[in-house]
């Protein structure tokens, strides 16, 4: 009756395992910040664990014998360093809660069993690619090596009380573990390639800049922000100076060339915030959130300074490399997209008309007079005040850019 009772004890635990790693992925997939789900991800593992010691046996008063190692040497592995701290942490002060002879063996079983998953991370284990069943084999068998503990326990016969739980231990915590290893491989594995075709649907295959979709998306997100809080809001249109002339001489893999490394030194010169994209062609489109507009001059002449600067083919005249830039900046409730970009897009039209390899600024516009203004011409009987929209109309006619 008692191997019953401890055996049923074992396959209740690894029910909640099993129910933790189904979990797992969806944890992966709504927790974005890194320290919050290494920390949330210990707090599950450490109380899987607890939960397995709530299904203990006692083999002897006070010596507790379950399968919760199979939790906390799996928590380095998918869940980083800190989750394994937290895991054990947790387990430890549950086994400390439990009490008994065997108490601070059991402490130090849990320790050894977090720092052998540890090791295992460390020296075997890549997080992005799954471990192999042999990996999860040898970890399930040195999990089992802390077992030796209840041999320091101060009891009568700690050998046959190590030697009645090592064999139904051995067994349950290593396919434990290399079942469940295994499905929790499986649960990243997915969600490292989620994450890649993401990547590969929002970014530039050449340049490794955002695409138009992803910056659409985040920059709108950035501006309902800045209407809420009327804060300023800034753009850059930036396009490189005769990039026609590049791939007619160079040929169109040199043109390619010239646009990553362009697209490079402009992501040197931006800060963390701002936002990065390639438009197409050769217009890169940098958002700049909680921006005002001589800020923003002051980042658009660094970066065409440092485009002139280090961006060339073969000699440093004929193929100097330069850019012209537009720059807006607006404020107000009536803060949208599509005006911010036809303000910078007709100064960079400027630029390119008054010689290129330049800055030229939009005037800023105050949406909130705007808006008083087509108040009082609607009640005039007047049509509100407000130009069509065509981005690329300014630039339709510039010839050789």
């Amino acid at each position: 009756m008692l191997n019953i009772t401890f055996l049923l004890g074992i396959v209740n635990s690894l029910g909640i395992f099993a129910l933790v790693t189904m979990g797992y992925g969806i944890l992966l997939k709504r927790i974005h910040n890194r320290f919050v789900l290494s920390v949330v991800l210990g707090v599950v593992f450490g109380t899987a664990g607890c939960l397995a010691l709530a299904n203990a046996f006692k083999i002897l008063p006070g010596v507790l014998v379950d399968v919760r190692g199979v939790m906390l040497v799996l928590a380095a592995p998918f869940g980083g360093t800190l989750a394994a701290l937290v895991a054990g942490a947790l387990v430890s002060l549950a086994r400390l809660y439990a009490g008994g002879v065997g108490a601070w063996a059991g402490v130090c079983n849990v320790a050894a069993t977090v720092l052998i998953g540890l090791a295992f991370t460390n020296l075997i284990f890549h997080q992005k690619r799954p471990g192999s069943l042999r990996q999860f084999a040898a970890l399930g068998l040195a999990s089992n090596l802390p077992l030796l503990f209840i041999l320091t326990i101060p009891v009568e016969d700690p050998l046959g009380a190590f030697l009645r739980a090592v064999g139904p231990l051995m067994v349950a915590q290593t396919i434990g573990i290399l079942v469940l290893g295994r499905f929790l491989c499986r649960e990243r594995q997915a969600f490292v390639a989620r994450q890649r075709l993401e990547a590969e649907a929002s970014t530039d295959p050449l340049t490794n800049l955002m695409n138009r979709r992803r910056f659409d998306a985040l920059f709108n997100a950035k501006l309902a922000e800045a209407r809420q809080a009327c804060s300023a809001t800034s753009m850059l249109v930036i396009d490189i100076d005769h990039f026609k002339r590049f791939n007619d001489r160079f040929g169109h893999d040199v043109g390619d060339m010239i646009l990553v490394r362009v697209a490079q030194a402009i992501d040197e010169q931006t800060r963390s915030g701002d936002l990065i994209a390639r438009f197409g062609g050769e217009e890169i489109v940098v958002g700049l959130p909680q921006t005002g507009l001589s800020e923003a001059a002051v980042l658009a002449e660094r970066i065409r300074a440092y485009v002139a600067d280090s961006v060339f083919y073969g000699d440093t005249e004929s193929g100097r490399v330069t850019v012209s830039i537009g720059v807006a900046m607006h404020q107000g409730s009536g803060i949208t997209m599509q005006r911010l970009f036809k303000a910078a897009d007709e100064a960079l039209y400027q630029a390119k008309g008054r010689g290129r390899n330049r800055v030229e600024l939009s005037p800023p516009r105050n949406f909130e007079e705007e808006a008083a203004s087509n108040r009082r011409r609607y009640a005039d009987g007047k049509s509100p005040q407000e130009p069509n929209w065509n981005p690329r109309r300014a630039r339709a006619s510039a010839k050789g850019r």
